[in-house]
């Protein structure tokens, strides 16, 4: 496939992380884009030729083997050189974790980086515009998304910011982390040790900076999902008490109902009863409207 003077856009929407548009373009000599201001995030990567990226009231040169962003929301100038125009290739991107994710990288304090034309961010940009060959689909859209997900680690692993790694920073991330596994694997034995153990910290460590953030105790918060989620399962009858207590991580029904009764101040059967009797109440007054 010939990735040059290609373009795609695309109306997809997952709220973390979207592939908006990619493309590349030979340029002419001389030809701009700006001033103007974007409502997403666009990587460019230059495989040939030169151009001037402005941002900030700053110009700098590019050429062959660099990369610029242009960041959400801020003024931004680029211009192909009158001589040695640029050729380049771009991926637009948005979402929630999008800014999170650069903060992680150089690019969202310099907006532009010296790499080479064996980097494997360039690789992986070009992986993405592959899709141009490709049916839009569900699946594909999935792919992209997922092929996305990589240029960003490339990015973080060839121009990691040191600031993102200080302590508070790596705090947020080890409760982030210890919150993925609590959310993910509540429905199992898990243990506060167990959750130490995966992220390579203390307990006593863990339990500081996690209740720091959430305002939890990891065992309160653990208790806290499990008991939220049972509730949600006891509202389907089909469901038996004993299997309402392993899908929270109980093998032994009594002692799930023991700790439900010291939580909601009532036993699971009979928040059962009650909660089926109000809701039948509710459909008999809106059936009799």
């Amino acid at each position: 496939m010939n990735v040059l003077n290609t373009y795609n856009e695309f109306d997809s929407n997952h709220f973390e992380l979207n592939v908006d548009h990619y493309g590349a373009e030979i340029c002419d000599k001389g030809y701009s884009f700006g001033p103007s201001i974007r409502s997403n995030y666009v990587l460019h990567f230059i495989i040939e030729g030169q151009g001037t990226f402005t941002i900030n009231n700053q110009t700098i040169t590019l050429k062959e083997g660099d990369l610029f962003l242009l960041p959400k929301d801020q003024v931004t100038f680029y211009q192909a050189d009158k001589e040695k125009p640029w050729t380049y290739i771009w991926v637009g991107f948005s979402g929630s974790r999008a800014q999170q994710i650069l903060e992680y990288t150089q690019l969202l304090e310099t907006y532009c980086l010296h790499s080479n034309l064996k980097s494997d961010i360039l690789n992986q940009m070009l992986a993405i515009i592959q899709f141009a060959d490709k049916p839009l689909t569900r699946e594909s859209d999935l792919l992209m998304t997922g092929e996305l997900y990589k240029l960003l680690a490339f990015l973080s692993e060839e121009f990691p910011n040191p600031s993102s790694r200080t302590s508070n920073n790596l705090a947020d991330s080890y409760v982030e982390q210890a919150l993925k596994i609590i959310h993910s694997q509540y429905h199992k034995n898990l243990k506060i040790t167990d959750i130490a153990n995966k992220l390579a910290l203390s307990r006593s460590y863990l339990y500081r900076i996690f209740k720091e953030k959430t305002g939890f105790s990891l065992k309160d918060y653990l208790l806290k999902i499990k008991m939220n989620r049972s509730i949600e399962l006891l509202s389907d009858p089909k469901l038996s008490i004993s299997e309402v207590a392993n899908s929270v991580g109980y093998t032994d029904s009594l002692i799930f109902s023991k700790v439900f009764k010291q939580y909601f101040k009532t036993s699971p059967t009979n928040y059962r009863k009650f909660h089926q009797e109000v809701s039948y109440d509710s459909e008999e007054f809106t059936s009799s409207l």
